[in-house]
């Protein structure tokens, strides 16, 4: 050691001075130099395949690694970047990444499945990794290319395989003019059922409900005595008569009464009236001559001419019993 150091001093003592100068400059180089350089190639990037070779469609993984990051030094900016359909290379699935740590130095490594539709020599694209140093200086971790072959396939020595055989003529016919007779068809039936449907409401009768001018009693009585006169019951139009008749009844109801006796069956029209009615022979009389007003007019029955005196003489009995019992009702109150 005190024969190096002897030696050292020989050498500085006897050189010149522009030689020492350099000697002084290529030790700074080597000390400032050689440490960052140990730094720069400590760091290394791998792509790797585990196979080199696939048949179309084939999958493979691409393994892509990160080496001996010193945990306080350097950081990793961005990681590799393939993209998903590049270069003939499709990416089918990204694992996670894994990251192990060992005495301060981190590895990142990432397995890719990829795959390729294209028969050839391809290299796979790849975006290499950025790390930063404690002094937030940037560099690239150059990788080495790497190359998939991709076979064809060969289909012709498989058992399933048969060859294309020539376009077959098909017996085709058509059928556009049935379904141009079917809806012509449908529509039909439908517009019969249509106008049919408004054929009957438009035949319909219309109600006939008589227009009180008047007096509602004297009215009534009037009504009467005018339906008398026509001669309906001697002509044998005793469906016309024995309407007329109820309606000019009903008519007076629904003026003096308002108990809306149009709407009302002849039992729920005796009930109203019950309160009218003070004798039970009056109810049961007026019941009577509705129902044969009603026999008359949907059973076509015709009746004696007695009989027809009788429904008159009820009409006009229950007329003026239900005017008297609501002019007496007033003159109480």
């Amino acid at each position: 050691m005190q024969q190096d150091t002897v030696i050292h001093k020989q050498i500085f003592s006897g050189a010149p001075r522009y030689f020492k100068c350099l000697l002084w400059i290529a030790l700074l180089f080597v000390l400032t130099f050689g440490g960052l350089g140990q730094r720069l190639f400590a760091q290394q990037a791998v792509v790797t395949l585990d196979r080199d070779q696939i048949l179309l469609g084939e999958q493979v993984t691409l393994q892509l690694k990160v080496e001996n990051l010193t945990d306080q030094a350097q950081s990793l900016k961005s990681w590799f970047k393939v993209s998903d359909t590049a270069g003939h290379i499709i990416v089918v699935k990204a694992a996670k990444m894994d990251t192990i740590s060992v005495d301060g130095q981190t590895t990142l490594m990432q397995k890719l499945t990829i795959t390729s539709f294209d028969s050839g020599s391809w290299q796979i694209p790849v975006i290499e990794p950025v790390v930063s140093d404690i002094n937030h200086q940037e560099y690239t971790l150059s990788t080495h290319p790497v190359t998939l072959q991709v076979l064809p396939v060969d289909v012709s020595k498989l058992k399933d395989y048969h060859p294309l055989k020539e376009i077959l003529a098909v017996n085709y016919k058509d059928y556009t003019w049935l379904y141009i007779i079917g809806g012509v068809l449908i529509l039909a039936v439908i517009l019969f059922f249509v106008l049919r449907l408004l054929k009957r409401r438009k035949a319909k009768p219309k109600s006939n409900k008589p227009v009180v001018k008047g007096p509602p009693l004297q009215w009534a009585m009037g009504q009467i005595d005018q339906l008398e006169k026509e001669g309906l019951v001697e002509a044998g139009k005793f469906k016309e008569f024995y309407t007329r008749l109820l309606d000019i009844c009903r008519a007076y109801f629904d003026e003096r009464l308002s108990t809306h006796a149009f709407q009302a069956t002849s039992k729920e029209l005796v009930d109203s009236l019950q309160s009218y009615l003070v004798r039970h022979q009056e109810r049961s009389d007026l019941e009577s001559f509705a129902n044969l007003s009603n026999y008359v007019k949907f059973a076509e029955h015709s009746p004696e001419v007695d009989k027809t005196k009788q429904a008159v003489h009820t009409a006009r009995q229950t007329l003026n019993s239900i005017e008297k019992q609501i002019l007496e009702t007033q003159k109480v109150k």
